[in-house]
């Protein structure tokens, strides 16, 4: 009798048991359990030139489109923007928006559109290191930071 109640007991919770890890791998497999779906985007690191929320990276082409503000204390024009991963630099693309003087305070839209993209799906998660080249007066910077979200 002792020997029939136990093997109910394990079949019962054994199930329960089965049930809960299929369905939080299913959660998983979904992203469910992803990090970044949880946290807003940030950006780190960034020193005159700074990369302000909201910004927007397209997976399948890399389209990015960054929100600027000049810290500087004078105007600067905007000459080069390279982000890159773990893996790839992506630059040499047209971007509008970066021949215009931008005066100090102000911001800034800036859209880069490269020649490769990262190629991630919608709603991946990345982590780029962003560099903003830009000229004051008559020398040449850089202002380099990561920004981290999710693909649009």
């Amino acid at each position: 009798m002792k020997g029939q109640t136990a093997i109910e007991y394990l079949m019962t919770y054994g199930w329960a048991i089965l049930i809960i890890l299929i369905v939080a791998g299913v959660l998983a497999y979904y992203g469910i359990f992803a990090p970044a779906g949880f946290l807003a985007p940030t950006a780190r690191g960034f020193g005159q030139v700074q990369v302000l929320n909201p910004w927007s990276v397209a997976g399948t082409a890399g389209t990015m489109t960054l929100n600027l503000e000049n810290r500087v204390g004078g105007t600067i024009t905007i000459t080069d923007i390279t982000f890159s991963d773990d893996t790839n630099t992506y630059s040499g693309g047209t971007c509008t928006g970066m021949t215009t003087a931008i005066n100090s305070g102000e911001k800034s839209v800036v859209s880069c559109a490269p020649t490769t993209g990262p190629g991630a799906a919608t709603g991946s998660s990345y982590t780029l290191t962003v560099t903003i080249t830009y000229t004051y007066q008559t020398g040449t910077f850089t202002s380099t930071g990561t920004i981290s979200g999710t693909y649009s």
